[in-house]
């Protein structure tokens, strides 16, 4: 995977962390009613709307045949984003595949470069959306629905800003990382709450829910940390990089703090 960027990806970047972008036929295993567009037309599409790339990823890939249509994430930024607080700023995220795993998938995404941390702003809540590769003029649909998304932007920053103004006591933090452990560890989970809590710079010191949120994000996503197994051996928690795992937890996580700014507000 690729590292957040400041400037643009090109496109030999983008080759190597995304190879399978530039596909130029559809897995052999594909029906008749697969309606092939590389994704590689997709990004120049947004590129000309002023949306530079900034970071991509590609599946591993467990059936060797597969290799070069696997499921890839791209990040967009726009050339014109505006922070939605501090050094938070909107980015669009697509998802697709060449080999039937993925939809073209649009949603609305938030990087804080203080930690690079990538986040995925739950598509339920502010209209992700899919185009099937069945369908017509997936490019147009790609794009009319990217605007739909920006549109959403304010909303979002709102979320942001409520996020960043609920204050957090010590055992609410505490309830909050509880519920994040489950998202990536439905058992036994080999680390502890505190750890997830754990602060990894001074920027990061507040007990808001936002800060909260991300200091958690961080920890559950990167790993890094000492924990001890099902089996009760020591372990070092690795980083998730699964695309879909990656996807899955940040949504999830994402509503999990609406849920939680939802309650504090009640």
């Amino acid at each position: 995977m690729s590292s957040h960027q400041t400037v643009a990806l090109d496109d030999a970047s983008l080759a190597r962390y995304a190879p399978s972008v530039f596909a130029e036929h559809p897995y052999h295993e594909v029906s008749d009613r697969y309606g092939f567009i590389p994704t590689i037309r997709v990004i120049e599409a947004l590129r000309g709307e002023g949306w530079k790339l900034v970071s991509a990823a590609e599946q591993r890939v467990r059936i060797e045949d597969k290799r070069g249509f696997t499921k890839h994430l791209i990040r967009f930024r726009h050339v014109d984003a505006k922070p939605v607080l501090g050094d938070v700023y909107p980015e669009i995220v697509l998802i697709n595949s060449h080999d039937r795993s993925s939809a073209y998938t649009v949603e609305a995404g938030l990087i804080r470069f203080a930690c690079m941390n990538g986040l995925i702003v739950s598509d339920g809540s502010f209209g992700g959306f899919s185009v099937y590769h069945s369908q017509k003029d997936i490019v147009g649909r790609v794009l009319e629905g990217t605007c739909n998304i920006v549109r959403e932007i304010p909303q979002i920053a709102g979320k942001v800003e409520q996020m960043h103004a609920v204050k957090l006591a010590r055992e609410e933090q505490e309830a909050f990382a509880a519920s994040a452990q489950m998202l990536r560890w439905e058992e036994r989970t080999p680390v502890t709450s505190d750890q997830l809590l754990r602060i990894r710079r001074g920027a990061d010191t507040s007990d808001d829910l936002w800060t909260v949120y991300n200091r958690v994000q961080e920890n559950l996503l990167r790993g890094g940390m000492r924990g001890v197994n099902a089996r009760g051996r020591r372990m070092k928690v690795r980083a998730v990089k699964s695309i879909n795992e990656d996807t899955r937890i940040n949504r999830a996580l994402w509503a999990l703090a609406e849920k939680m700014a939802m309650l504090k507000a009640a």
